[in-house]
């Protein structure tokens, strides 16, 4: 684990997002070494859900030092998870680089302090969790490595969800509206019962999955109405309102006299409207692999259903503890071995939707008659599925960050950019050894109603899921249907991606 001791100044550290598990900061210091950078800390509920003051924030954590479970928790192999192991399921060059680094507890409790203020309300009920010590170091995907002089930099963050519709044998029957309808849709009846969101979303992950160019304009002008925390907006890093106008008009430089793109600039008479953010990332998407291998890997690896999966923990668990051992790292890493052998990775892009599912189905070795007998199944082939089931879970949380810049002139190329950094590590020995991590970012090019844009994409937040977290899986799924069944039911339901 990595000490630097350079980035133990909160002054150099700006708020910039959070999720449900990390809050991410952007460093704003002076070493040109971490200026395109940002550090992702995790979080923890605290024990009141009251607002809070700053001056007792520090007080509100679960102190985790002594708890078992917590310690056990290896910290140490999250980055070699997203790497190695979503990496080698997702493809390397999309899945973010992540440096372990150790954060003294006084410049946690600090941090934590610093960015309450810019925090937002309904994310109040977590905090840093100051127990842990560690953090991580990550490339800023809001930002290009080598900034543009006069075009800004656009990334927008696309939390995706749940790209498939299952269509598993092993689904029950008073289940198989999941069958016609994605999940997402129907969690948004459950959401709006139980106040979470006040309106429903108008997105839906299956249209922008589909590839089909006009279903997946849709879903992102759905996102853009209706984004609750499935969309972001960054402005050269930093996070913007969302509105039609400003996708419309963000990627304009400041030389543009006016927010428009006409035949003058570009000698297109198509394109006298402004170019949209929206019509650029259209594209992107329908060209690039990354959400046809994101949605087909989650159906995949979710082939049994959460009812089967769960079917195997309750089987498995210990009868005292009532718990199964986590995963390690070289069993997860094993599990998507073995998954690869299983599905062949090409041939999984080249089928159509229908032929895929097919193919996927046969692979298996389980029948859902075979889960009758579970007695009858290998305990090794249970655990299998289960890990697979977590692999997915992760999948399916994940982000995809696009981001986004008019090319400066027609000689720039969009090679990728590497940003060496050395950090220097000291060991527990009193030995100090420098060690050089290298950030890169692979960059595209794309011309979009006859303009050049420069683009990169990446996946991020691929933390690995819990294996003590499957009941709460189950209960969810669960919840999320009968709220639906008893909200809309299920006849003249208008299936999900049904044109």
């Amino acid at each position: 684990m990595t000490t630097i001791d350079q980035l133990y100044r909160v002054e150099h550290w700006k708020y910039m997002a959070e999720g449900n598990a990390n809050v991410v900061l952007q460093y704003i210091g002076p070493d040109l070494r971490f200026r395109t950078t940002v550090l992702r800390v995790r979080k923890i509920a605290r024990l009141s859900r009251r607002k809070t003051s700053a001056s007792f924030i520090t007080s509100q954590f679960k102190d985790l030092a002594d708890d078992p479970m917590a310690q056990k928790e290896n910290l140490f192999t999250e980055p070699l998870f997203s790497s190695k192991i979503i990496g080698q399921l997702l493809g390397h060059e999309y899945v973010e680089q992540l440096v372990l680094i150790s954060l003294p507890t006084e410049f946690l409790k600090a941090l934590s302090e610093a960015i309450e203020p810019w925090r937002p309300s309904y994310r109040l009920h977590k905090g840093i969790d100051c127990s842990r010590s560690v953090g991580f170091l990550a490339l800023d995907h809001t930002r290009f490595l080598k900034p543009s002089s006069s075009q800004p930099s656009i990334a927008l963050e696309i939390k995706p969800k749940w790209g498939f519709i299952s269509q598993s044998a092993f689904i029950p029957r008073n289940r198989d509206i999941k069958k016609r309808k994605c999940r997402f849709c129907m969690h948004q009846y459950y959401k709006l019962v139980s106040e979470q969101e006040a309106n429903l979303s108008e997105y839906c992950p299956i249209n922008l999955f589909s590839y089909e160019e006009a279903l997946v304009q849709d879903a992102l002008e759905a996102l853009v109405k209706t984004p609750q925390n499935n969309l972001r907006l960054f402005l050269d890093g930093v996070q913007q309102s969302i509105s039609k106008e400003t996708m419309m008009h963000c990627l304009i430089g400041p030389d543009a006299e006016k927010l428009q793109l006409t035949e003058a600039i570009t000698g297109d008479e198509e394109a006298t409207l402004p170019v949209s953010l929206t019509d650029i990332v259209t594209q992107i998407l329908i060209q690039s692999p990354l959400l046809r291998k994101l949605g087909r890997l989650q159906l995949a690896l979710d082939s049994l259903d959460v009812e089967t999966v769960h079917r195997f923990y309750t089987q498995m668990v210990d009868p005292v503890t009532n718990t199964l051992p986590e995963p390690t790292f070289e069993e997860f890493l094993n599990t998507a071995e073995a998954f690869m052998y299983r599905v062949d990775m090409g041939e999984m892009m080249s089928h159509d939707q229908e032929t895929f599912e097919a193919i996927n189905a046969a692979s298996l070795g389980i029948e859902p008659d075979d889960v009758e007998d579970l007695e009858a199944i290998p305990a090794d082939l249970m655990l299998h599925f289960i890990r697979e089931f977590l692999l997915s879970a992760t999948l399916k949380d994940c982000s995809i960050l696009i981001t986004v810049r008019r090319m400066e002139n027609a000689e720039e190329t969009p090679e990728s950019k590497i940003n060496p950094v050395t950090l220097r590590e000291t060991y527990r020995s009193g030995g100090v050894t420098d060690n050089k991590i290298q950030f890169q970012e692979h960059c595209r090019q794309i011309k979009v109603m006859g303009i050049d844009f420069i683009y990169k994409i990446a996946c991020i937040d691929l933390d690995p899921k819990k294996m003590a977290a499957v009941p709460k899986y189950l209960n969810k799924d669960r919840e999320i249907v009968d709220y639906y069944l008893a909200a809309v039911g299920d006849r003249n339901v208008k299936n999900c991606g049904s044109k």
